[in-house]
């Protein structure tokens, strides 16, 4: 049976409840202390994988399709309530984003590999800063865009357009500039326009990406990948950068900042995206075994995977 689909009315009252409860939330945390923010956090998260079944097991499977064969059974929950918990910390902390402008802001989260992004940028054709939901990678963006660097990140929007209002007008508080994933077609014409502006492009490469996108190795499965990075890279030479975001365990954070990435071309194009694409995908694989708990392991990044070695999907369709 089909569900009946619901009315106007009921939806509007439902993006109006979800934004009220999103600005008590916001409202909650700003008037906690920056060091409770954490306490608070890893509750949150952990309330989260206990009410949100969906998310929690999209988190063990995935961690079970990844890291299975090399950790036991404790590990794998505790690596997902330890991810929980972090994404709440996240949650928590960017609610503080306007308050971090100072001094304690460049405290909180540091640089290593400026200078790379700094020497990519004096080429004038841009620069790709290749990421992953790891970290508070949303606290990267505000630390890069008040260092003064032009960003523009590639991101799904929420489908509460309220939601979308007010967090658009936080990052134009920052000065960076949020580009909406949907529809391709205008994705990609700004996404070229930032590159011509001599921006920073940041785009996330661990996301569950459409079937016609390059299908690559990650962890040992066939998951299609989004080749942007790679396609805007050959077109416009604008240079790649891997950067990431580290939670340390002083609470404080580090945006890891990568050499260049040498692409590797041969003259077949799709060819050359989809080896590349691989590479890329292999650096965020390896960042992700490193700090496993600072991972979005909730995502379903796995969703559309296939056996590496038949192509035979994981989880098949049933009429």
């Amino acid at each position: 049976m089909s569900r009946r689909k619901k009315s106007p009315l009921i939806k509007s009252l439902e993006i109006s409840l979800v934004y009220l409860l999103f600005k008590l939330w916001i409202f909650w945390a700003r008037h906690l202390s920056l060091k409770s923010l954490g306490f608070y956090g890893e509750k949150l998260g952990t309330i989260a994988l206990h009410l949100l079944r969906k998310p929690r097991r999209n988190a063990l499977n995935n961690l079970h399709l990844a890291l299975g064969s090399e950790k036991s059974e404790e590990e794998i929950k505790q690596i997902c309530l330890d991810s929980f918990k972090n994404i709440g910390r996240d949650m928590m902390e960017n609610t503080r984003y306007l308050e971090f402008r100072d001094s304690n802001f460049k405290t909180l989260v540091r640089l290593e590999g400026k200078e790379y992004l700094d020497t990519a940028l004096k080429q004038g054709k841009g620069v790709i800063a290749l990421t992953a939901h790891l970290g508070n990678f949303p606290l990267m963006c505000g630390r890069l865009a008040d260092e003064g660097y032009p960003l523009s990140i590639v991101n799904r929007f929420s489908k509460n357009l309220k939601i979308v209002k007010f967090i658009t007008s936080v990052t134009d508080t920052f000065g960076f500039e949020l580009i909406p994933l949907k529809p391709p077609m205008t994705c990609v014409a700004r996404c070229f326009k930032a590159l011509k502006e001599n921006r920073i492009l940041m785009v996330h490469i661990d996301l569950n990406a459409p079937a016609t996108e390059a299908w690559v190795d990650f962890f040992g499965y066939l998951v299609p990948t989004f080749k942007g990075p790679v396609v805007f890279s050959l077109r416009t030479g604008a240079p790649i950068l891997p950067v990431f975001t580290i939670r340390n365990s002083d609470s404080h954070h580090k945006i890891i900042i990568h050499p260049p990435f040498g692409l590797n071309t041969t003259g077949n194009s799709q060819q050359d995206i989809t080896s590349n694409i691989a590479q890329l995908t292999k650096i965020v694989e390896a960042t992700v075994r490193e700090y496993p708990e600072q991972w979005w392991w909730a995502r379903p990044r796995f969703k559309r995977a296939r056996d590496i070695q038949t192509g035979k999907s994981l989880f098949p369709k049933h009429p």
